[in-house]
């Protein structure tokens, strides 16, 4: 199935404890880039969040903003004391006062404040948490972005099979004129060699091989047999689940020689048009490709 790159999507979830907004744009890309913007207490999540927009989008610029509020009721929050880093500051803190000579008790804010005493951590189960909440509303999220990358797949789909349609049917009328091309070319091989001869002696037979083989050089069916191969693979791929961008662009790299060659071997007028209209078919088709997953 086509797939485009660029969508919009948005979810909101709010509730008495805490408040989510998702926004997601996905852009034009060669490969996956997944940029995001978390706000502070989802930072745990960076990772995870990646690894599952990285599970639904195979291509693209991923731009993702998720705002978050909350009470922090839900959170399992431990604060502990270090007591042996205490004990230690305890114990300089009265070698100190005795050296100087102070008076009086330690106040106990002094060792509270001193660096690491106090830790404050989250429990593994915070982040678990934290991901039961955002989880639901990006699923859905992404839910979004696939609906609109799919919608705008389809529509890329009939551009493009039509496009190869008319490619199909260029590729028929030079495939008639084929035969006739390489007899004409042929006689006018002959005629021009007997011209530059004049009265010279030719050997018929000699000069009918060598005018053969000049002509097959010629020949363009080797090309258009592939040419047809080529358009029906291109055709198989809009049957295919998986991300389809980057063969896409491979056989149409393909095809895209095969045209050159054919044009550049032709010497017939007619076919020559029909090679540039193709040129132009594929450079439409070239441009809608780019933005394909």
């Amino acid at each position: 199935m086509i797939k485009s790159m660029t969508a919009f999507a948005q979810e909101a979830t709010n509730t008495k404890d805490q408040s989510l907004t998702l926004v997601v744009r996905t852009y034009n890309s060669r490969y996956l880039d997944i940029n995001l913007r978390l706000a502070g207490p989802l930072s745990p999540l960076e990772d995870r969040v990646k690894r599952y927009i990285a599970s639904r989008l195979s291509r693209g610029r991923v731009e993702v903003s998720i705002q978050f509020t909350g009470s922090g009721k839900n959170r399992n929050e431990i604060l502990s004391i270090n007591i042996p880093l205490a004990r230690a500051y305890w114990d300089k803190l009265n070698e100190l006062k005795a050296s100087l000579g102070v008076p009086g008790p330690i106040d106990l804010n002094i060792l509270l404040g001193l660096k690491d005493v106090l830790v404050y951590q989250e429990s593994p189960s915070s982040e678990e948490s934290l991901w039961q909440s955002i989880q639901r509303p990006l699923t859905q999220l992404m839910d979004g972005v696939d609906k609109m990358r799919s919608a705008e797949g389809r529509h890329l789909s009939r551009d493009l099979m039509s496009r190869i349609r008319t490619i199909e049917k260029a590729a028929a009328i030079i495939s008639k004129k084929v035969p006739q091309v390489v007899r004409a070319y042929q006689l006018r091989l002959q005629k021009r060699v007997n011209e530059l001869a004049g009265e010279t002696k030719i050997d018929p037979q000699r000069l009918g091989q060598e005018v053969a083989i000049l002509a097959d050089r010629s020949d363009i069916s080797e090309e258009l047999v592939r040419l047809e191969s080529h358009l029906k693979q291109l055709k198989a791929l809009f049957r295919e689940t998986q991300p389809v961008g980057r063969k896409l662009e491979f056989l149409l790299q393909e095809i895209n020689r095969e045209i050159n060659t054919l044009g550049s071997k032709s010497m017939d007028g007619s076919i020559s048009q029909q090679v540039v209209a193709v040129k132009a078919e594929l450079e439409k088709m070239r441009e809608q490709i780019q933005n394909i997953e």
